[in-house]
């Protein structure tokens, strides 16, 4: 459900939640409520399996919950938080708490404070709660103004305070969809599609297709006078700028919009059973232009760049027209690295070497800079060697070496979405990277989830740090043996020669505190379980200690 906003503050004095319990979030109770959702299934694990929904951002979203899937799963619990803050969930309203679910635990808690994420708890062990007595409540007062009356401040607020890699004309267009609930087409001037959003998200209808069965593909952009109709055509209708039209179930909006760097723009609102009013269309319109002006450089340019922009920002309408366009089989891709610069001095040799390298194994690479990073999507290989194995390769034969401060080789791309959130995930622990790993720069991407992990429980708290570092008590107080099993299992990636070579000692001496430092702790470090419990902790430690 979706239309206007309200603080969520205000939504706790309503009659059916004045009762309930702000556990978590407490600071963030000003934000805006534009939606509200359901939550059946809270295993996020089943649902990424099974449900195959597109990733979307989602943001002012309140979610409904007892969390009964996973009620009995604490780890579960806190993913599902971790889920629904990524999204950009405002947070839940959760029910049934001491009937469904036995209590909150204190690592939900803990997991939701360290992410800011607003948590409500419905009165405990109260049999007689009903979900519908907070919906009908809180869709009475999303629906009780007109949308229009703050709708630019409002939509243009709200996509601000989106991630930074989520801004875009894309994203704003989905908030006015929703805040509108209608359809929306903007197309170039040689009428292709640049943006398609449909309201709801699920519409099987195509947009283009709509309007060609109502007149013929040039409608808007000629006076009535000159429009050449087809005879095959069942209806002819005119649409004239910045007016609206009713015909059968649909009302129909067309504006023409000029912007410096994208040309002549023709803007389509697209609603069903209503009648769009002046207003609403021209305050969409103003954020249209807004949006434009603030995210739209070269919208409508037909390039690489604009194609992994595109692909980062989920911008699946554009990413499919100018995969299209430039014969890019983005489907093919299933590869990504990210190349973290210390600064653009030399950004262009950098990509240049990674284009010559890629088109050398790839049939399908896409390679650009993106603010300092550079990223190399990659796809139909025609080589035989390990993507780790390639990459190192470059990373040791680049004449601009030392001018990269990190490079990620991410494999196993199922498909752009995959790579979209491995992009973001990179970039929330990036700069975690020089912390945990003072002596490296290539990375795998398990290695970054491990970071992701280690960052997570030094977000929970004291007792969530106390639990993992544990396993190191028994070595805590000596420091040379501490660097030493740091090293060994973060820098050097257990390999003795290579840790010998950090510490500037012989080898053997590393393998006898490896062995010593074993003894201590009662765990096997070069074990590979063992291995990977003990580094987890010793990234940890190096982020607490930084």
């Amino acid at each position: 459900m979706s239309g206007l906003s309200v603080k969520l503050r205000e939504l706790l004095t309503l009659p059916s939640l004045k009762e309930a319990e702000v556990i978590t979030g407490e600071n963030q109770l000003e934000r805006r409520v534009t939606s509200l959702s359901f939550l059946e299934v809270s295993d996020m694990a089943f649902f990424e399996q099974n449900m195959r929904m597109p990733y979307e951002y989602v943001g002012g979203e309140l979610v409904i919950s007892s969390l009964f899937t996973v009620k009995d799963d604490v780890e579960k619990q806190c993913e599902t938080i971790r889920h629904l803050h990524n999204l950009g969930e405002v947070g839940i309203l959760l029910y049934y708490v001491g009937i469904i679910l036995p209590d909150l635990a204190p690592k939900v808690i803990e997991t939701a404070e360290a992410l800011d994420f607003v948590i409500i708890q419905m009165p405990k062990n109260n049999f007689s709660l009903r979900y519908n007595e907070a919906i009908i409540e809180i869709m009475t007062e999303l629906l009780k103004q007109k949308p229009t009356d703050t709708m630019v401040n409002e939509v243009l607020e709200k996509a601000s305070a989106l991630p930074v890699h989520r801004q875009s004309v894309d994203m704003t267009l989905k908030i006015v969809a929703d805040f509108l609930r209608t359809n929306i087409l903007l197309t170039n001037d040689e009428e292709e599609v640049i943006n398609q959003i449909k309201w709801p998200r699920n519409s099987t209808m195509d947009l283009k297709e709509f309007l060609g069965s109502l007149s013929d593909s040039r409608v808007g952009f000629r006076p009535a006078s000159k429009v050449d109709y087809s005879s095959e055509l069942s209806v002819s209708v005119n649409l004239i700028d910045g007016q609206t039209i009713q015909q059968e179930e649909f009302s129909i909006f067309y504006k023409e919009i000029y912007h410096k760097d994208n040309g002549r723009l023709h803007l389509y609102l697209i609603k069903e059973h209503e009648l769009l009013t002046q207003e609403e269309c021209e305050q969409a319109v103003e954020v249209v232009r807004v949006a434009l002006n603030l995210w739209g450089k070269k919208h409508g340019e037909v390039s690489e760049f604009a194609l992994v922009q595109a692909i980062l920002n989920d911008e699946s309408e554009k990413m499919f027209r100018l995969a299209s366009k430039l014969s890019v089989d983005v489907k093919g891709i299933d590869k990504m690295w990210l190349v973290q610069l210390k600064t653009l001095a030399h950004a262009k040799e950098i990509k240049e070497e990674l284009s010559e390298q890629a088109s050398k194994n790839y049939q399908t690479s896409l390679v650009q800079i993106i603010e300092k990073e550079i990223v190399v999507l990659l796809g139909n290989h025609r080589h035989s060697d390990s993507e780790l194995d390639l990459g190192q390769v470059f990373v040791e034969t680049s004449r601009y070496k030392e001018e990269i401060m990190s490079i990620v080789f991410c494999p196993r791309m199922r498909h752009t979405a995959d790579v979209r959130q491995t992009y973001q995930l990179i970039n929330d622990v990036v700069d975690s990277l020089p912390i945990i790993f003072p002596n490296r720069i290539h990375f795998s991407l398990s290695e970054i989830r491990q970071v992701q992990k280690g960052r997570k429980i030094v977000r929970s708290g004291e007792l969530q740090i106390a639990e993992q570092l544990r396993i190191l008590e028994p070595i805590l107080e000596n420091e040379e043996y501490l660097t030493t099993l740091s090293l060994f299992l973060l820098d050097a990636q257990a390999d003795f020669q290579h840790c010998s070579e950090l510490l500037f000692v012989h080898k053997n001496t590393v393998k006898y505190r490896i062995k010593k430092i074993s003894e201590l702790i009662g765990y096997e470090v070069t074990g590979f379980s063992e291995s990977y419990e003990c580094s987890l902790a010793c990234m940890v430690q190096r982020l607490v200690t930084q």
